[in-house]
Order: structure tokens, then C-alpha cells, then sequence
């Protein structure tokens, strides 16, 4: 073999592995092409769904915004009441102090008076007027049950 015959046959053997080189990067580019095709109607597709879920989104803030300001207004609305439930627990406080001063005074000067009559046999005239008073109220309750029998 000759030079020259050596020469043809690389040369020949260069050009057939470039041919085979070129035929598989071509085969590999429209691979490629086929999948970016693809991975851009994915990306389409996502833009799509994701643009839906936004609208949606969005509806669904507004319409949470719309109750929350319902809540507060509603909210807002009791506060009268609930003022007026404090007052009302001031005024039994204020009564409930009032009454139990009085009780007090009360007991102390009934235990004043019985400590002061313990000495004398006759019952103290606050006692026989309780008597007399229960008395009235049986005659009064008596005569209330016969009238409705």
C-alpha cells in the first residue's frame, strides 16, 4: 500500500465518521427540539392553569375580606351591649355593697337590742311585731288558695 492509498482510505474513514458524527448530532438536536416543543406546551399549559388559579385566588381574598369586614362590623355592633352589661355589674356591686351595709348595721343593732333585753323577760317589741306580721301573711295566703279552689 502506498502512501497515497493509505491517504485515500483516512480520508475515507474521516469522512464516513464525520457522516456518522453529523447523522447522530442531527438525530440528537431534533430529540432535543421535540423535547423543548414539549417542555414549552408544558410551560403554556402551566401559565394557563396558574393564571385560573389566580383569578380564583383573587376572588376568594376579596370575598374573605368581604367577611372579615362583616365580622368586625357585627362585632363593633355589640359593644353597646357589652357596655351595658358592665353597667349593669356596676349597679349590682354598688346595690350588693349597699344591701350588705345595711344587713350589717342591721345584725349590729339587733344584737344591741337583744343584748340589752336579755336582762328583761318580756320579748322585744321588734319580735312581736315579726309574730304579728307572719300571722297577717298566713290569714292573707289562706284566703288567697281558697279563692282560687
Amino acid at each position: 500500500m502506498e502512501n497515497n492509498d493509505i491517504m485515500t482510505w483516512s480520508v475515507v474513514i474521516a469522512v464516513i465518521a464525520f457522516v456518522i458524527l453529523c447523522v447522530f448530532l442531527i438525530s440528537l438536536l431534533r430529540t432535543a427540539q421535540r423535547s423543548l416543543v414539549t417542555a414549552q406546551s408544558t410551560m403554556q399549559e402551566v401559565k394557563g392553569t396558574v393564571e385560573g388559579l389566580q383569578g380564583e385566588v383573587n376572588k376568594l381574598a376579596e370575598s374573605i375580606n368581604v367577611v372579615a369586614d362583616d365580622i368586625k362590623g357585627k362585632l363593633q355592633s355589640t359593644d353597646p351591649l357589652f357596655d351595658a352589661v358592665e353597667d349593669v355589674g356596676l349597679l349590682i356591686r354598688e346595690v350588693t355593697g349597699t344591701a350588705r351595709e345595711a344587713t350589717e348595721s342591721f345584725t349590729l343593732s339587733m344584737r344591741k337590742q337583744a343584748a340589752s333585753k336579755e336582762d328583761s323577760k318580756d320579748p322585744p317589741s321588734w319580735l312581736q311585731w315579726a309574730v304579728i306580721g307572719s300571722q297577717v301573711f298566713r290569714s292573707v295566703e289562706k284566703g288567697w288558695k281558697q279563692q282560687k279552689n
